[in-house]
């Protein structure tokens, strides 16, 4: 998936876990020039991993207190038809979606141990 793909996916995944855990987010804080920067609390990585690697991610997950959501090659393919999404991944099991992407939200550590395969995206 090229970068931009990734950073579409990433900043979908961090705004659906925001809404879950706004603290996740203080006031955008204004420099001198008046200008707004995002005001983020907490550390956010983005990490490549393959389908296979995904999905196990996924399925480790339920092991463990954190929040994870998915984004999937279905919910690229569908853009702006939110309808006709919900209606085909709330008939489709995890891995016909495709997952593209993970957001998980919880513990620095037990979010390092379920993520320590994955490298930094590049």
């Amino acid at each position: 998936m090229d970068t931009g793909k990734k950073a579409n996916v990433a900043s979908i995944l961090m705004g659906e876990i925001s809404k879950k855990f706004p603290h996740i987010y203080g006031d955008s804080v204004c420099d001198k020039s008046g200008v707004h920067h995002a005001g983020i609390a907490i550390n956010v990585v983005i990490l490549d991993g393959g389908d296979e690697q995904l999905l196990s991610l996924v399925k480790n997950t339920e092991n463990y207190d954190v929040f994870c959501n998915v984004f999937s090659s279905t919910g690229q393919e569908l853009s702006n038809n939110y309808p006709e999404y919900q209606r085909q991944i709330s008939s489709m099991d995890t891995q016909s979606t495709n997952i593209v992407g993970v957001g998980i939200f919880g513990d620095e550590s037990v979010v390092r141990t379920l993520t320590k395969k994955f490298s930094l995206t590049k």
